[in-house]
């Protein structure tokens, strides 16, 4: 009976304990928007405002957009950073790793030229039902490996964009290519929901011969299985048969045709590959499932 009332005194003494620390909890701020753009006096800060305000999608110049103090679990303060995330989950594979080696941020006096871009070349294309977490505006991007591009990617929750710096100067050429590559990156996932109209895409190519073409190396691509041309089989790259570097993956090729389907008009496009059957149902396979999203073509 004794060991029962202490019990119970000592159950009592906990929650009085608890129930006074809850009194002196202080907000965690865990809940905090960091995406939302603020109004400023300072002439980007105002432009990139503006811009949100236009699109909805905030765009940053630093990969550290926020900071906070907060108190942990033993009542230690310490600052909190918020960094912006780039491991990504392509074309519906797993999440991978920050695939870059190295990038350097975009200086504050090109940051209106990278909003300038986005509004005239990237925004106008896309549908409301694609959401954008945001932009990050980069001077370069330097990949682990040559298959990452290094002009655009999407990361977790940001569309890295680089050569920013070089818009201003860049030739029409230049631009529309990459115009291509970031909407390629942000246009990759939303394809890839269409896994029967995918099939069809890779099996266009998968039925030019009975291995897999898909990745194979170029020395076995010309020599051991005899192909002069990879445009025969669907692939969107030039004859060479001294290049054996790999083939397309099946992530790398519907990527090309997204950036070839917004670098070339449909004219041009099959001015160039419309002696190429295999290039043409796959193109036409990647343009009705971007209408289908929405996509202005």
């Amino acid at each position: 009976m004794k060991k029962n009332k202490f019990l119970y005194i000592l159950l009592l003494s906990v929650l009085f304990v608890a129930c006074d620390k809850e009194d002196n909890l202080t907000p965690s701020n865990l809940g905090k928007d960091w995406f939302t753009i603020e109004n400023s006096d300072d002439p980007v800060d105002r432009a990139i405002y503006q811009f949100y305000v236009e699109t909805g999608i905030p765009v940053f110049y630093n990969d550290t957009i926020g900071q906070e103090t907060r108190v942990d679990n033993w009542g230690n303060s310490y600052t909190h950073y918020e960094v912006l995330q780039f491991s990504s989950s392509a074309l519906g594979g797993t999440e991978t790793p920050n695939p870059f080696s190295s990038y350097e941020l975009c200086p504050r006096e090109y940051v209106v030229d990278g909003l300038e871009f986005l509004r005239e070349e990237i925004v106008p294309v896309l549908p409301e039902s694609i959401k954008i977490r945001s932009f990050l505006l980069l001077k370069s991007l330097t990949p682990y490996n040559s298959a990452t591009s290094k002009e655009a990617f999407k990361g977790l929750n940001t569309v890295l964009i680089s050569r920013v710096t070089e818009f201003r100067n860049m030739s029409d050429v230049e631009r529309q290519n990459m115009k291509g590559a970031v909407l390629n990156a942000v246009l990759a996932t939303p394809v890839a929901a269409y896994a029967e109209e995918l099939a069809a895409f890779y099996q266009t190519t998968r039925s030019c011969y009975t291995e897999n073409l898909y990745g194979c190396a170029g020395w076995y691509f010309y020599n051991r299985y005899g192909f002069s041309d990879p445009r025969t089989v669907g692939f969107l790259k030039e004859p060479n048969p001294y290049d054996y570097s790999n083939m397309p993956t099946e992530t790398q090729d519907v990527g090309m045709y997204i950036s070839a389907i917004f670098t070339s008009t449909p004219e041009e496009f099959e001015a160039l590959y419309g002696a190429f059957d295999a290039v043409m149902t796959k193109y036409r396979i990647i343009v009705s499932v971007l209408k289908e999203i929405g996509v202005s073509m």
